[in-house]
């Protein structure tokens, strides 16, 4: 049941998305510089700079604008995207649960089931070669 009408309903599925979407994307980018931070620890630490830091921060939020916006869009294009009913708030367009689902949810997670399958033996092997050489200085 939605009482507040729909100009509150189109920015709350707008929030809602924008805010889904770059916990997702944030949490993708992560697993990307876990990855890069194990694969090569001493290139991604010379290379992770504040101002790269901002441009990663600001491409997720800029692509989660990307996706939230359209739905804001949809709405006003057509009432019906997001209020099927009256008193009903839902994003209501397959378009939009298509294009939202592979660009904030499904393409980040098979970029994240892929870095953490490469993390994951990558660390196996470093933690080997780290009990087989316990004399090196590149532990301590």
């Amino acid at each position: 049941y939605w009482p507040l009408g729909f100009t509150w309903c189109n920015i709350y599925v707008t929030c809602d998305v924008l805010a889904c979407s770059s916990s997702i994307l944030h949490m993708c980018f992560i697993s990307l510089g876990r990855y890069m931070g194990i694969r090569n620890p001493l290139g991604s630490r010379h290379r992770s700079t504040k101002r790269l830091t901002g441009i990663k921060i600001a491409i997720v939020w800029v692509m989660a604008m990307m996706v939230s916006s359209s739905i804001t869009v949809l709405g006003l294009v057509n009432e019906k995207n997001i209020m099927p009913e009256p008193n009903i708030c839902v994003i209501n367009n397959r378009a939009f649960f298509v294009f939202g689902s592979l660009v904030a949810f499904y393409i980040p997670m098979l970029m994240m089931v892929t870095t953490y399958a490469l993390t994951i033996p990558l660390l196996r092997k470093k933690a080997r070669f780290a009990a087989e050489h316990p004399e090196s200085e590149l532990f301590r």
